[in-house]
């Protein structure tokens, strides 16, 4: 028993130590912090962001935030511009080229809502989301550096990773191609951005 009460002892003693030791360094932190305005600047500073971390909201839009609806499949078809024009993300079910999973990026408002309903592949190629890098009209690309059809490449394989491939964008004067469930592969279709 007292060798019991000799050990509860000395743990109670190196307890006491590490209280008084743990208070020393606080006693002179406060004292540094009191006596220097920057310490005492920065101290604030700290503490509002902390306050503004952890009680402040993200801001965020109730369309994003919404559930999707999970949507069938859409049917492979191809299309032209101005058909491809009508799938904008206003008012339409989004479902051209399965934005409709990314919703927040590519739909209205979404960072990347430019792209929706539009052939991207000039903007991409030069990474950049200019407004009049997308056009209205065929683009046969044709004028893009070596580098910049590499890029439109990388992206395109970015992508069809990412997302189902549901068709081509029709030249001018091009018939569409007719998919069966037999057929639906859209993989190897000679499409102008990744010959």
């Amino acid at each position: 028993r007292m060798g019991q009460a000799k050990s509860q002892n000395e743990a109670k003693s190196i307890y006491a130590t590490y209280i008084d030791h743990t208070l020393l360094l606080f006693r002179r932190l406060a004292y540094d912090i009191w006596t220097s305005p920057i310490n005492l600047i920065l101290l604030i500073l700290i503490i509002l962001l902390l306050i503004k971390l952890y009680f402040m909201k993200p801001k965020s839009n109730n369309t994003h935030k919404s559930v999707p609806v999970q949507l069938p499949k859409m049917k492979k078809c191809d299309m032209t511009l101005a058909e491809l024009h009508a799938y904008d993300g206003k008012n339409s079910n989004g479902r051209v080229l399965t934005g409709n999973r990314r919703i927040d990026l590519y739909g209205s408002g979404g960072s990347y809502c430019t792209f929706a309903g539009r052939d991207a592949t000039r903007a991409l190629a030069k990474m950049q989301l200019d407004p009049s890098l997308f056009t209205e009209n065929y683009d046969d690309l044709q004028d893009l550096s070596e580098n910049e059809r590499s890029t439109a490449r990388a992206w395109h394989d970015d992508f069809k990773d990412k997302y189902d491939i549901v068709g081509r964008v029709l030249r001018p004067g091009e018939s569409p191609t007719i998919y069966t469930d037999e057929t639906d592969n859209v993989e190897n279709m000679g499409d102008k951005k990744h010959k």
